[in-house]
């Protein structure tokens, strides 16, 4: 296999820096205009990392303990992996009008998956965002994913997924309230008081966000389908660490 010198390597990435195209490059240094390329913007597997879960190479993720906790409770509130021919797509299903939560989760998804395409789409004539992102291991970051709906099926976190929750609840919690909860005020004769509820077809994903919402002292009250938190401490307590949602 020919290999060319480094230093036309190196004046060619000189001339790159320039701003030289790559064909100019190519013809003043004689070399073939694809080896320009992949010197300058290298697509070698040594650019990819190794999946921990299936051990196929992956591009590099941006995983911190806070941000994998906010988009785990993005994607049980109210995401949804795909298969498509050569990759993996998740998406996530917000209330358009919640400005700052879209750009918010989407600011997100770009800081998780920064070799990742990510993009947004508005439907149902511009009431509901749809932030979307193609990975080929979204189904080795979220075990979680199968056939049919969440509620249909066990939803039990990993020991490792666990142990970011314990690590980063509130973020956690912040990620289910964006997704598939609320805050509103609640009115009772004269009296109104703000009000954080959560609602899901899931019992083990309420199981999840019951358990995180009573590991850090707050009181929740459960319901069929939903949790309400509305005693005055812990509305001030998530009003804190987690936000309204606006």
């Amino acid at each position: 296999m020919f290999v060319h010198r480094p230093e036309i390597r190196s004046a060619a990435l000189a001339l790159a820096q320039q701003g030289v195209n790559d064909c100019e490059i190519a013809r003043r240094l004689g070399v073939p205009r694809t080896t320009v390329r992949d010197w300058r913007r290298p697509r070698y597997f040594a650019n990819f990392v190794c999946c921990p879960r299936c051990w196929h190479r992956l591009r590099p993720l941006a995983f911190s303990d806070a941000d994998y906790a906010e988009l785990l409770g993005l994607y049980l509130g109210d995401g949804h992996i795909s298969a498509l021919a050569r990759t993996q797509r998740l998406r996530i299903f917000l209330d358009a009008k919640h400005q700052v939560v879209v750009d918010e989760a989407e600011a997100l998804l770009r800081r998780c998956f920064p070799n990742n395409p990510v993009g947004r789409a508005l439907v149902e004539e511009g009431a509901e965002a749809i932030l979307f992102v193609h990975s080929a291991h979204l189904s080795c970051l979220f075990p979680q994913h199968g056939p049919g709906k969440k509620h249909d099926r066990p939803i039990v976190l990993e020991s490792w997924q666990q142990h970011v929750v314990d690590a980063a609840p509130w973020d956690f919690l912040r990620g289910c309230i964006r997704s598939d909860g609320c805050v509103f005020v609640n009115r009772t004769g004269r009296y109104e008081y703000l009000s954080y509820g959560f609602t899901n077809y899931s019992s083990d994903i309420l199981d999840l966000f019951e358990a995180t919402c009573v590991a850090q002292g707050l009181r929740p009250r459960r319901y069929t389908k939903a949790i309400r938190l509305n005693r005055r401490d812990d509305v001030a307590r998530l009003l804190d660490r987690v936000g309204v949602k606006c």
